[in-house]
C-alpha cells in the first residue's frame, strides 16, 4: 500500500514493480475494494497490473495519519 500510495490512486503498476504482495494479499486487497488487478495481455488468467483504489488511498492515509 504504501508504495501504490506513492504512486497514487488509479495507477496501473506492473507485477514485476510490487514488492510484498502475494496472491493472498492481494486477494484480501481487492475484496475490501483497496486494490483492483488486471490480467497479462499473454497470460490473461495470471494478475499483470496492480492499480490502487481511491478508497484504498484514503483508508492508507487514515492508517499513516494514527
Amino acid at each position: 500500500m504504501k508504495f501504490l500510495s506513492v504512486k497514487g490512486p488509479n495507477v496501473k503498476i506492473h507485477f514485476r514493480d510490487m514488492r510484498d504482495c502475494g496472491l493472498e494479499t492481494g486477494d484480501r486487497l481487492k475484496i475490501r475494494g483497496f486494490l483492483e488487478t488486471f490480467p497479462q495481455e499473454k497470460y490473461p488468467d495470471r494478475t499483470g497490473y496492480y492499480m490502487l483504489t481511491e478508497a484504498g488511498l484514503d483508508a492508507w492515509q487514515q492508517q499513516a495519519a494514527r
